[in-house]
């Protein structure tokens, strides 16, 4: 099936702003807050005034992200990190054009493939993300400032189906002017752990489970480790609650707050690895195209995932097979002693929560040793190391 020809114009509400409109959300987004002072809240007060001082110079949003959004994250990553570093396979930096990752953060899964692409002399990606995250008004200039394009995600689920087509098409109309995306394999952040794509996602994006049109994107599995997530008790309290009652509700103003969360918080090391452009596969006679797909690329995924020592501590916490710890790291006595401190921090968090210390112990470890269980319940154990990092 050839695609029919499609405009940006019909693209408009969603898409990046540019031109006049970027220019008037530039200004309009420079006065909405005192952000110097919000800055001085994440970075230097020093980095926080530089970064005004170029804001006011700027007029566009290539001068936005160059002058602005980087050096933020560079003294973010600075603040919050032990190092970020990541590894690249042959081409897949030059010529992949979508980039699917896993989904831990809202805001810093997506600044970090930019950050390494532009390290590597790339330009940065559009961005896909959520219209359930654009609640204030600054946020969705904010965000459509920083070249990301919205996912629209409400309606009936007939009008969800219609939403994730049209955004597929933006994607590919995007890819085709050699701009690269960036997307995560699932909506929503995995909370518990478990990196799994969306096989709805695979179907849509190739148009149907075409092969032609998904090798066309030139997609590039990157897995994002993080050493630590900050956001480990919003999300062990609304996992607990989901458990005990089958639903969570939201607070106004969460997603901000979490938001909020994983920029400052402490992740100790990331670790990026972008593997090897992925051309469609599918076992012979299998009955659902997509399925196969998606865990295809959860096996790229995980071989691409950086084992850090606290997971193969919270496997062996759990109890759980000698084989699943040995995949992690020894850890050193320093590693230990922050697992610990770690695990006692949150499970005091939880504990005011209103959860018991045990309650909140096992389901920390369950999430924080959930990308070993899952690399050896997907790969075999012979054969796949990290490569050399940068």
């Amino acid at each position: 099936m050839i695609e029919r020809e499609v405009s940006l114009s019909e693209f408009a509400d969603m898409a990046p702003l540019k031109g006049s409109e970027a220019k008037a959300a530039l200004e309009r987004l420079r006065v909405s807050r005192n952000w110097e002072g919000d800055l001085s809240r994440m970075i230097p007060e020093e980095d926080a005034r530089r970064l005004m001082e170029r804001w006011a110079q700027v007029s566009d949003t290539i001068g936005f992200q160059s002058n602005v959004v980087k050096p933020f994250l560079e003294s973010l990553m600075a603040q919050t990190t032990q190092g970020v570093s990541w590894n690249a396979a042959p081409n897949s930096m030059d010529r992949g054009m979508l980039f699917l990752s896993n989904h831990r953060d809202i805001v810093l899964d997506p600044s970090l493939v930019n950050v390494a692409l532009l390290d590597h002399g790339r330009g940065s990606t559009e961005i896909g993300i959520g219209s359930n995250l654009l609640g204030s008004p600054w946020v969705s200039d904010l965000v459509r400032l920083n070249r990301c394009f919205v996912v629209e995600r409400s309606g009936s689920a007939r009008e969800r189906y219609e939403h994730s087509q049209r955004t597929a098409r933006y994607i590919r109309h995007v890819v085709r002017q050699d701009v690269p995306v960036w997307l995560a394999h699932r909506e929503g952040r995995a909370k518990d752990g478990m990196d799994a794509t969306a096989p709805a996602l695979m179907r849509t994006l190739s148009d149907g489970c075409q092969p032609e049109v998904w090798n066309n994107l030139n997609a590039v599995p990157v897995s994002i480790s993080y050493e630590w997530d900050p956001c480990d008790v919003l999300k062990v309290n609304e996992l607990l609650h989901t458990e005990k009652t089958g639903q969570y509700h939201k607070a106004p103003g969460e997603d901000e707050r979490s938001m909020w969360t994983g920029l400052v918080g402490q992740k100790g090391r990331v670790h990026l690895e972008f593997g090897k452009i992925l051309e469609w596969e599918e076992n012979e006679g299998a009955k659902k195209a997509e399925r196969d797909m998606a865990t295809t690329f959860d096996r790229h995924l995980m071989s691409g995932m950086k084992p850090w020592p606290n997971q193969g501590l919270a496997a062996s916490h759990l109890g759980l097979d000698a084989s699943i710890v040995a995949l992690a790291d020894v850890p050193t006595d320093d590693e230990k002693e922050a697992f610990q401190q770690r695990m006692n921090h949150v499970s005091s968090q939880l504990e005011g929560l209103g959860w018991s210390k045990e309650e909140a112990t096992e389901k920390w470890c369950q999430i924080l040793s959930a990308p070993l269980t899952q690399r050896h319940a997907l790969l075999d154990q012979a054969g796949h190391s990290h490569g050399a990092s940068h």
